[in-house]
């Protein structure tokens, strides 16, 4: 089995400098990690190849419900680039090598589904897991990383399906399955209406103003405006001195709530 560590790239920008805030905009709160535990962690696994992550701005861009004929040209975006991003993926696509490149080139790659079909998925605690279970088999299968981060189909705050009725139950499972679940606090909207990589963009600059230090973007791999406005994206971020990191469990933890 691989080790869940996505790379060399990973190992030396690992360790994040995190805190607890709330964001504004949502009621949003991003989680608390323990830098000294941290810390202790990497040195001793990796005494060679540590280096300390002491930038306290961080931007992570996440994309979600690929992969699709358009990941393999967000891969080599963010390779040109040197940027590392997360995938949550789902499992009823053509593509499922291609989770295969995600992990190799040293990205993140988390579960979000395997159906997307939120009717099914959020009808019972057991139709949720059922296609949470299946999916992660199939990362398992292409990558062979069992990993332990994943993302919610619409979110933790969606209100689709019987989603709000059981969601505080899967989160308490969730958490004792081992995972930890990533919301975002900044939303490209380029699966929601937005047309042209230029308003996509529009909507991140403006989207991530007022969010603070830790960044979480949310991206689709499914669109082909994607492509067109990502090194927008990363070039942005770089102007403003953020570094690019990709989620593990040990991220801080945006969560959305109603």
């Amino acid at each position: 089995m691989k080790k869940i560590a996505y790379g060399k790239k990973l190992i030396c920008m690992t360790i994040l400098m995190l805190c607890g805030l709330l964001m504004a905009g949502h009621d949003v709160m991003v989680a608390k990690t323990n830098i000294e535990d941290e810390a202790y962690v990497y040195t001793t696994v990796f005494p060679d190849g540590y280096t300390p992550h002491t930038n306290p701005k961080v931007v992570y861009l996440t994309f979600d419900d690929g992969p699709t004929k358009y990941t393999p040209e967000v891969l080599r975006i963010l390779k040109e680039h040197d940027v590392l991003a997360t995938f949550f993926v789902v499992g009823n696509t053509q593509h499922t090598h291609v989770m295969g490149d995600i992990v190799a080139q040293g990205h993140a790659i988390g579960l979000h589904s395997y159906s997307h079909d939120f009717g099914q998925i959020y009808s019972s605690m057991d139709a949720f897991f059922a296609d949470f279970e299946k999916i992660g088999d199939i990362v398992f299968e292409q990558t062979g990383v069992r990993t332990d981060i994943m993302r919610f189909p619409g979110g933790s705050s969606t209100k689709k399906s019987n989603a709000k009725t059981i969601m505080p139950q899967l989160k308490d499972e969730i958490a004792s399955r081992g995972f930890q679940f990533f919301d975002w606090n900044c939303d490209s909207r380029d699966k929601m209406g937005v047309k042209t990589a230029s308003v996509a963009l529009d909507k991140i600059k403006s989207g991530s103003e007022d969010v603070g230090d830790i960044i979480i973007v949310l991206m689709h791999d499914t669109e082909k405006i994607t492509v067109q406005y990502l090194p927008g994206v990363i070039k942005h971020f770089k102007a403003l001195g953020y570094d690019f990191l990709p989620l593990c469990i040990a991220s801080p933890a945006v969560h959305h709530g109603w």
